[in-house]
C-alpha cells in the first residue's frame, strides 16, 4: 500500500510540474508579443531585431466594406520605416497561446490608435519559434477591421 501511495504522489508531482512549465512558456511567449507592441510604440529597432526573424513575413488583411485586400512585407522592411512622426499604440485585448515543442502561435485581438485616436481593431496571429536566444516571431498576420470591435472585446 505504501508503494502505491508513493507512486501516486510521484505521478501527481510530475503532472503539476508540467503544468507550471507550460505556464512559464506561455508567459515567455506573451512577453515577446508585448515586446513587439512596445517596439512599435517606441519605434525601437533594437528591440524589434531582438524578438523577430528579420526575414520573417508580415501579412495584412484589410476589410474595406465589400472589398478585402491582402499584402505582405518583411520585418526588415518595417524596420526602415520606424521613424514615423505619429504615435502608434496597439493594445492587446486578450491572448490565446498554443504551444507544441519549439513552435507556438499567439492569437491576439487588438485595438490600434494613432496619435491617441482610435484607428481600427483586428486580430494579430503571431507564429513563434524557440531559439537559443528564446522565443522569436517568425511571422505576423493581422486583420484591419473598422467594424466588429465591440465583439472582439467580449472574446
Amino acid at each position: 500500500m505504501k508503494h502505491i501511495i508513493i507512486l501516486l504522489l510521484l505521478i501527481i508531482s510530475i503532472n503539476s510540474y508540467s503544468q507550471d512549465s507550460d505556464k512559464s512558456v506561455e508567459k515567455a511567449i506573451i512577453d515577446v508579443v508585448n515586446q513587439f507592441f512596445e517596439s512599435l510604440e517606441k519605434q525601437d529597432t533594437i528591440l524589434m531585431k531582438k524578438i523577430v526573424f528579420i526575414d520573417g513575413q508580415i501579412w495584412r488583411v484589410r476589410n474595406n466594406q465589400n472589398k478585402i485586400s491582402y499584402d505582405m512585407r518583411y520585418f526588415k522592411d518595417d524596420l526602415k520605416s520606424f521613424n514615423s512622426k505619429e504615435t502608434l499604440l496597439e493594445t492587446p485585448l486578450s491572448f490565446e497561446i498554443k504551444i507544441h515543442n519549439e513552435i507556438a502561435m499567439a492569437w491576439v485581438p487588438y485595438e490600434f490608435r494613432i496619435n491617441g485616436e482610435f484607428s481600427h481593431c483586428g486580430i494579430d496571429v503571431f507564429t513563434l519559434i524557440y531559439t537559443r536566444e528564446g522565443w522569436k516571431i517568425v511571422n505576423a498576420s493581422y486583420t484591419i477591421d473598422k467594424k466588429g470591435c465591440e465583439e472582439l472585446k467580449k472574446q
